[in-house]
């Protein structure tokens, strides 16, 4: 039994310890995208958010673009994710294309998105 015990702890310890990030490794991520492909992500987004040194709260989490760490790439944390950049509030994080079809990048806001109808004082 106290086998069994350890075991438990081992296996406990274990996968408390890593963030295991669903992504393809070298590729950028919004933050909605990575909460999109599996729910559990949302660890390794604040981990690498924490580590930028960002705040948790959902804009970063879904608005922040993020660099999936090749396996054997230092980043801080554990998360395997590098937080690249915040792209709101003037801007919005795009799935795909907004490079040229190269990964997930800050765009434009087209007047949807986080945005709408803000008013913007000049001094």
């Amino acid at each position: 039994m106290s086998r069994l015990a350890l075991i438990a702890t081992i296996i406990s310890t274990l996968t408390s310890a890593a963030f295991a990030v669903v992504c393809t490794q070298a590729e950028t991520y919004c933050g909605s995208r990575l909460l999109k492909l599996d729910t559990n992500n949302r660890k390794a987004i604040e981990g690498a958010l924490t580590s930028g040194r960002q705040s948790i709260d959902d804009t970063h989490v879904n608005q922040s673009v993020f660099w999936c760490a090749p396996a054997g790439v230092p980043v801080p944390g554990d998360s395997g994710l590098l937080f690249v950049t915040y792209c709101g509030p003037e801007n919005v994080c795009q799935e795909g294309g907004a490079l040229g079809g190269v990964g997930d990048a800050c765009a434009a806001s087209t007047g949807g998105g986080l945005n709408h109808r803000r008013h913007h004082h000049r001094h």
